[in-house]
């Protein structure tokens, strides 16, 4: 079943939705590319754990929150006086077990490599997660990879398709550039060809509202190389139609979070009051 927003779907940023949507629609790529790619090239899956913790203030945060699980107390504590204890006790006293999750999650992105050049890196595509854009060790490790990437002779695609948290841009004048735009954009691809980094660094930058289709997009192989296209709307649309996410997995039947603007939560509305109507038979 589709989704119903034309473009991007903002109720897929839900911490317990975005892990299952990030994965499928890397999938998704890696099988386009693979399909689309000239020969010696292929696209791979690989994986990348990030811890989900993020700090707000002097807080350390999960962005799936942990589950305390709280036990019964066996009997009553003594209430009131002094206890005289003659001999030691046998008994367990009451406790709360709280489960802390160490769990990695596990995030995928896609490489394009060369199988006659001994498989080397040609073109990273990296899907910003959500712990990515928020201050903790997840950021300061995507920030590591990327200034990585961009000090090698691999190209760079960033998908930054979350509303929420600050965006993770290589270079603060992008960032300002960007900012700067007439109509700031609620979702932001980034294109960064390797041979565009000696006199200053040029970036495509595709920007996407969340009224509009996501970008067709064109993906660097070597200079001189016919680039090959990247419908990710097309791509969008078929991990969103395979997921569960018109099954019952994503409540259309509450704001999303991060909340729209007034302007887009009534055009929102609309739009999910149309799936929640049955359509008669041959329409």
């Amino acid at each position: 079943m589709p989704s119903p927003f034309p473009g991007m779907d903002p109720y897929l940023e839900a911490p317990h939705i975005w892990p299952d949507f990030h994965d499928a629609l890397a999938s998704e790529i890696r099988s386009e590319l693979n399909q689309s790619l000239p020969r010696p090239y292929y696209a791979r899956l690989e994986m990348r754990q990030e811890l989900g913790i993020v700090e707000e203030g002097k807080a350390r945060l999960r962005i799936v929150p942990d589950v305390a699980v709280v036990r019964p107390p066996r009997h009553q504590l003594p209430s009131g006086g002094t206890a005289v204890l003659e001999r030691p006790r046998r008994d367990v006293s009451n406790f709360i077990e709280m489960v802390v999750h160490s769990d990695r999650i596990r995030h995928h992105f896609v490489e394009i490599r060369d199988a006659a050049q001994g498989h080397k890196l040609v073109t990273l595509i990296e899907i910003l997660s959500p712990s990515n854009k928020r201050p903790g060790p997840d950021r300061e490790a995507y920030r590591r990879k990327q200034r990585e990437v961009l000090d090698s002779d691999a190209s760079l695609i960033e998908l930054d398709l979350l509303r929420s948290g600050e965006r993770v841009l290589p270079d603060l004048e992008l960032a300002a550039m960007i900012a700067q735009l007439d109509q700031p954009p609620d979702y932001v691809v980034l294109v960064n060809r390797a041979w565009r980094r000696a006199d200053g660094v040029a970036y495509q930058v595709f920007p996407a509202g969340l009224r509009e289709w996501l970008p067709c997009i064109p993906v660097p192989l070597k200079r001189g190389e016919p680039e090959v296209p990247l419908d990710l709307q097309f791509l969008f649309n078929r991990a969103y139609d395979g997921g569960p996410y018109r099954r019952g997995a994503v409540d259309y039947g509450r704001p999303p979070d991060p909340p729209l603007s007034a302007r887009d939560a009534g055009w929102a509305e609309a739009l999910i009051e149309e799936i929640r109507v049955p359509r008669p038979r041959g329409d």
